[in-house]
């Protein structure tokens, strides 16, 4: 089976959905399918990343004639100009059996247009909110499983969908144990993504200051404009540890007591784990779904990091950290919505549609 991957990252869109795509893509490889990745040149772009893990790229412009200024992650990219670069990448190349195409800037129109390359097409998508040409959507949040058909209007009844986190694209180290719930919070895991665009990491150090006590690990990000600060920081602190990039990020997941971080694709591995949450959205897209889940008492949503003050996190840790009892019912409810193996349900059933 031959596989090609349509999906961005860079300093604004972030890391995200090239990762849950690479989780995928390692599964397909590993069942024998040839698996493409076709990216734009954004400033953060993960393409060298992508090479060294053995996949084969098709580099697209960085910008496009028709594009406006000032986008933001939510706007439609030119899509004919889109189309164009990739047929120009794959003017010598077969048809595909499956083009996944994980990017809010890309809709039905393009996704119509992209018909000649590949016999299948499947749409990875978080918002709802345009239209999809596709046979496959899959969408991993809490959202589309709560929402009553978030989708009815935007895909044909003949598109297959798989809805919620049963379906989450995760690495195979999260079909795990649970982490125990100890007493009293002892570390404290920090991350607000590949890139932390938002400054949150630093923000959090500063609402942190006060707990000599707490052992706590920052993952800050690549590029973070806050790194020299932050350092100082962390050499004043010496149960402090500050990462640009780690290569087991589940280690220290499985290290941790409490998780401070945003509502991306970590919230599915912080769930498989059971790891206690204070969730604080960096992205409009990430708000419903953390507040959706907060109510399902799966993790204790702040809000928009634009909104929270320094005082209300800090209450937040001191509060959840003397209370191992809602510490553990975050990790019960949190560990019911997902087993680890939404990439392998996936996985089988573009096989098994490639097979017909």
């Amino acid at each position: 089976m031959r596989v090609l991957i349509r999906a961005d990252a860079s300093m604004t869109i972030g890391s995200g959905h090239i990762a849950r795509c690479v989780t995928l893509a390692n599964v397909l490889r590993r069942d024998g399918a040839d698996v493409r990745f076709a990216c734009r040149q954004l400033p953060g772009h993960l393409l060298q990343r992508l090479a060294e893990q053995s996949f084969i790229t098709y580099p697209l412009p960085e910008r496009y004639e028709q594009q406006s200024q000032g986008a933001t992650i939510e706007s439609s990219l030119p899509w004919q100009e889109d189309i164009d670069a990739l047929a120009g990448q794959l003017s010598d190349e077969a048809q595909f059996d499956w083009l996944i195409v994980d990017h809010y800037g890309l809709d039905a129109r393009w996704e119509k247009a992209a018909r000649p390359f590949a016999r299948r097409l499947m749409a990875i998508d978080d918002l709802a909110n345009r239209p999809h040409a596709v046979d496959v959507l899959l969408d991993q949040n809490y959202t589309a499983q709560a929402l009553d058909t978030p989708y009815a209007r935007w895909i044909d009844a003949r598109c297959q969908t798989f809805l919620g986190p049963r379906f989450a694209l995760m690495r195979d180290e999260f079909q795990c144990e649970p982490i125990p719930i100890r007493p009293k919070v002892e570390r404290v895991l920090v991350n607000f993504g590949g890139f932390d665009a938002a400054g949150q990491v630093h923000a959090t150090m500063l609402a942190l200051q006060g707990f000599a006590d707490l052992q706590v690990d920052f993952v800050a990000g690549l590029h973070n404009p806050h790194w020299e600060t932050m350092s100082a920081r962390v050499d004043a602190h010496p149960g402090w540890r500050l990462y640009t990039q780690v290569s087991d990020f589940f280690s220290l997941m499985q290290q941790a007591d409490l998780f401070i971080g945003a509502g991306g694709g970590t919230t599915w591995e912080r769930a498989a784990l059971g790891l206690p949450t204070l969730c604080i959205s960096v992205a409009n897209n990430q708000q419903l779904n953390a507040q959706l889940l907060a109510e399902a008492g799966v993790h204790l949503y702040l809000g928009r990091h634009e909104d929270l003050a320094p005082q209300r996190l800090t209450s937040a840790v001191a509060s959840l950290r003397e209370d191992p009892a809602l510490r553990q019912a975050y990790a019960d409810r949190s560990r019911a919505l997902v087993d680890g193996r939404g990439a392998r349900r996936i996985a089988d059933a573009l096989a098994a549609a490639a097979d017909n």
